[in-house]
């Protein structure tokens, strides 16, 4: 059972619920649409649903904005869509969630009601890389912008383990991204987790620097989210940069545009390589439930992918193989 987040996003509820049942048909998922129940209701009916065996719709009257503020706006909406969809997963009654809304809010909502799996220190949210040889995954990409070396640990087994539980990686490499291969090189932050990460039996390959992030000869890279965050919407942005350079080049000239219809299928297959859309979101891993948190302009396919990923995640037990992952490196901090 996957909680749905329907009203958080920036699209219209019925993008995102079309999504959804698409993604419960097609993985036999059962789905709980969570937001304004009369608007709910109105959109099943418009999209001509009636399989309501296997969607159900639990009512939030309040919605938490893109702008709002996380901390306040979690403590002063507590029926708003994504409380209510984080406590469905504290209290059992879904296994996971994907929520297209603020980010920030998302994190906060998780941790008031789902809380981290003890002994971990942060919650680490990965994203999928683009590169040469498939997809990377950078860890973490905006949950902690001020981290611990012990964090970022925590964060190369989480990535670690996700690369082997839903990538289907054998032997994921792991690297810390810093400025210079060298171990010497980095801040004190790099160098403290390379010396915990140096002395690990697993494939721990060192530094890698910015430029080597889409070669894909590194499957983890680990990094405080301040950085995380910045080199993911660097990459979106230069990313679409590209494309919009080309469309301006191609609409000057004639050949050109003859030129990119006979290259339009490999075009076709590029733009869908590095479409975040593919990936639904950005797990948020560590806690004691499964989130998945999409880009605020989720669509239909965005969300269908999100449920996907979060039914994934449920499935192969993630939190079950991080937990005795990190108890094997003595890795989970000691609690009371």
């Amino acid at each position: 059972m996957i909680a749905v987040d329907v009203m958080s996003g920036e699209r219209p509820p019925d993008v995102i619920i079309k999504g959804a049942i698409r993604a419960s048909q097609e993985f036999n998922v059962s789905i709980i649409l969570v937001g304004d129940e009369t608007v709910i209701n109105s959109a099943l009916k418009k999209l001509k649903y009636t399989g309501h065996k296997r969607v159900k719709v639990v009512h939030a009257d309040e919605v938490i904005g893109m702008h709002e503020k996380p901390t306040i706006a979690c403590k002063n909406k507590p029926n708003s869509s994504i409380m209510v969809s984080t406590r469905l997963v504290k209290d059992g009654k879904a296994h996971g969630l994907f929520s297209p809304g603020n980010t920030g809010a998302t994190l906060v909502a998780s941790l008031m009601n789902i809380g981290r799996i003890e002994g971990v220190y942060r919650p680490g949210l990965v994203t999928f890389v683009p590169t040469l040889k498939g997809s990377s995954l950078l860890i973490d990409a905006g949950a902690n912008p001020d981290c611990k070396a012990e964090y970022l640990a925590q964060f190369a087994f989480m990535g670690e383990v996700f690369a082997r539980k839903i990538q289907g990686k054998k032997n994921p490499s792991v690297g810390i991204l810093s400025i210079g291969e060298e171990k010497s090189k980095g801040n004190e932050l790099t160098l403290k987790t390379y010396d915990i990460l140096k002395d690990l039996d697993f494939n721990f390959v060192g530094n890698i620097e910015g430029y080597d992030i889409f070669n894909g000869d590194v499957d983890i890279i680990v990094c405080d989210g301040f950085v995380g965050n910045i080199v993911v919407k660097v990459t979106e942005r230069v990313f679409k940069l590209t494309f919009e350079f080309v469309w301006q080049e191609i609409g000057y000239h004639l050949f050109q545009r003859i030129g990119f219809a006979l290259a339009y299928p490999a075009v076709k297959k590029l733009t869908s390589k590095i479409d975040p859309r593919e990936y639904g979101g950005a797990p948020l891993l560590g806690l004691n439930g499964n989130v998945v948190i999409g880009h605020g302009a989720s669509d239909d396919v965005a969300a269908y992918h999100g449920v996907r990923m979060a039914n994934l995640i449920v499935k192969n037990k993630f939190n079950e193989v991080l937990i005795k992952r990190l108890d094997r490196f003595k890795l989970r901090k000691k609690v009371a």
